[in-house]
């Protein structure tokens, strides 16, 4: 008998292609489908989190992302075109090539000027190749096209004075980070990926289950995962009636999406300015659930009129002057006197969605709902306790 063994690299080209084509979100959806259907899991209540998945690459630094570059054109040169290289001048070889030369050991106060000199390497590269058809399909050479583009600006001038790097301002966040790994950006949890996880959390479940998985780059927002994570549920017919989940999810847009879907968005609002408590918030007048109509202000008057301002999501309702001019709110309230004697509340539907949810998430009620959520990150962390998915 022998011994059976399977190539790592057979392994990962095989979970690329069962990941690329459908089949492993298709298999885990059916799977865990049967299991709510068999143990009878109610999916009503659900929560939803991310965490981030560190990509298998050194973290480099920027002189360091420069040169690895630029190495791997190099050697992928010297390999498929040797005539080429062998044309480059002598000097890129003994720096890029001899991990003893130049860039081996380099002092910070030493950097900033050797970066500099990658960035004129860099161009210099691109361009002695450009519109070099086979050279300009190598994997090494679009990723010094796209390192250049990223982190300098090429100006008009000498040879000399061709790049000037950009600034860590200027760079984007879903920038290179490592040639080994090119779809890995930067994040506000670090470099490499954002693992999102969904799972039921009803109380009368005997057991919980994860109900969707989600995969994307580091830098990108949990704002935009709301509206697609409903989506993926409610066409396997696993669609909550409320959806908890934290602040980096929580927005009157969100809100708003999710209440289009029939699902209660439970999650704080924290980002954009605090209200003045001083004043009367657009959230004190009474609203239609969808946010389209003022039924009453805080007096309990109903508005003339409220309407739609064209296609936008603007909504302007009319007060009658014998409602507002004797109020003793008048001068703390957002309405503003109009020509014709008559007050005018004017809003956007997700800033009164925003409004509403500020000042709910401060009732006991919802504090008392909220904690459920927190039972996610438990399940992040025994999920990376057994399979290690933090770091790929």
């Amino acid at each position: 008998m022998f011994d059976a063994h399977l190539c790592q690299k057979t392994l990962h080209t095989f979970r690329t292609l069962v990941s690329s084509n459908g089949k492993a979100r298709e298999i885990f959806s059916g799977m865990t489908d049967r299991i709510i259907e068999v143990a009878g899991l109610s999916t009503e209540r659900q929560r939803l989190d991310s965490t981030q998945s560190t990509s298998n690459m050194a973290h480099l630094s920027r002189l360091g992302l420069f040169v690895r570059t630029i190495e791997g054109f190099l050697r992928q040169l010297e390999r498929t075109h040797p005539k080429l290289y062998e044309k480059l001048p002598r000097f890129y070889g003994k720096l890029y090539r001899e991990h003893s030369g130049y860039f081996a050991d380099v002092k910070s106060s030493q950097a900033k000027r050797r970066l500099a000199t990658s960035a004129r390497h860099l161009f210099d590269l691109v361009d002695r190749f450009r519109g070099h058809k086979e050279i300009g399909r190598m994997k090494s050479y679009r990723l010094m096209v796209r390192l250049l583009e990223e982190q300098c600006h090429v100006e008009p001038g000498d040879p000399e004075a061709k790049v000037a790097l950009k600034t860590p301002e200027e760079i984007p966040a879903d920038s290179l980070q490592n040639p080994s790994d090119p779809d890995a950006t930067y994040g506000r949890k670090g470099k490499g990926y954002k693992g999102s996880l969904t799972e039921t959390c009803a109380k009368e479940n005997s057991f919980q289950v994860i109900t969707d998985v989600a995969v994307d780059t580091a830098h990108a927002s949990d704002q935009k995962d709301v509206v697609p994570v409903i989506e993926r549920l409610e066409e396997r017919g696993q669609k909550p009636g409320e959806l908890f989940a934290d602040a980096g999810y929580g927005s009157g847009e969100n809100i708003l999406a999710a209440q289009e879907h029939e699902v209660a968005l439970s999650a704080p609002i924290t980002c954009g300015r605090a209200p003045d408590l001083k004043k009367v918030q657009i959230s004190d007048f009474e609203v239609s659930a969808d946010c389209r109509r003022v039924l009453s202000c805080i007096k309990g008057h109903a508005p003339l009129e409220c309407r739609s301002l064209g296609d936008s999501d603007t909504v302007e309702a009319i007060f009658p002057a014998s409602a507002c001019s004797a109020c003793e709110f008048l001068a703390v309230c957002p309405v503003t006197r109009q020509r014709a004697g008559t007050y005018r509340l004017r809003y956007v539907r997700k800033e009164m969605a925003a409004s509403q949810r500020r000042r709910e998430q401060e009732t006991s009620d919802f504090k008392e709902r909220y904690k459920i959520h927190s039972g996610i990150e438990a399940t992040i962390s025994e999920a990376d306790r057994l399979t290690g998915f933090k770091r790929i």
